[in-house]
């Protein structure tokens, strides 16, 4: 008798762990929803952070980044993967790049919540040009990307390729700073990735 429980026992847990997975199923999917609806939304963002001094920037603060950004930043890790599926959408956005001029796209907005998320990133190893010291610095970059979507898809294979190498070697830094930015403040997910040492 002893025997036939165990054995049933046994016979039941592969249907236990299936009954927990199909369990789990519709709640990993809900959170990949959420997460794509929300990069989705990034084609909405106003405002780029780029100089801010409120320690608490609100919806007024302009060059703070508005809320759409920073929500998709506090996604932390689990949303990298959706703004590595947006660096070749060219959607226009309401929002003006300073000082260079011409609108941002959904994946130039996409590309700077990764640079606020990963410290680091090899921008202009990974887009394969110099960065402009004697003329206009980081118009390279815009020049460059706005050139031809070719150009656009392949830094999003080589920045896809760089993050597939080195997610592993990724480490949360709880940090204030804010990388994108001369912003002042406190960073509203409280730290941002690095590469071990």
């Amino acid at each position: 008798m002893h025997g036939n429980v165990l054995l049933n026992a046994k016979r039941r847990q592969p249907m236990k762990q299936l009954i927990y997975m199909l369990l789990l199923l519709p709640l990993l999917t809900v959170a990949q929803t959420d997460n794509n609806r929300l990069v989705d939304s990034l084609k909405f963002v106003s405002d780029m952070p780029y100089i801010c001094h409120d320690t608490l920037p609100t919806q007024l603060s302009v060059g703070c980044g508005d809320q759409i950004f920073w929500r998709v930043v506090k996604q932390k890790q689990d949303i990298i993967p959706f703004l590595l599926d947006k660096l070749s959408d060219t959607t226009q956005t309401e929002t003006s790049v300073p000082y260079f001029g011409g609108q941002y796209t959904v994946a130039d907005i996409a590309y700077t919540a990764l640079q606020e998320l990963i410290k680091d990133i090899p921008t202009f190893e990974l887009l394969g040009v110099k960065f402009d010291k004697n003329g206009c610095g980081y118009c390279s970059y815009w020049n460059h990307l706005q050139k031809d979507l070719k150009n656009r898809k392949k830094f999003q294979t080589n920045v896809r390729n760089w993050y597939d190498k080195n997610k592993l070697n990724l480490i949360w830094v709880s940090s204030q700073q804010i990388l994108t930015c001369d912003c002042a403040g406190r960073h509203p997910n409280g730290g941002h990735f690095e590469l071990k040492q």
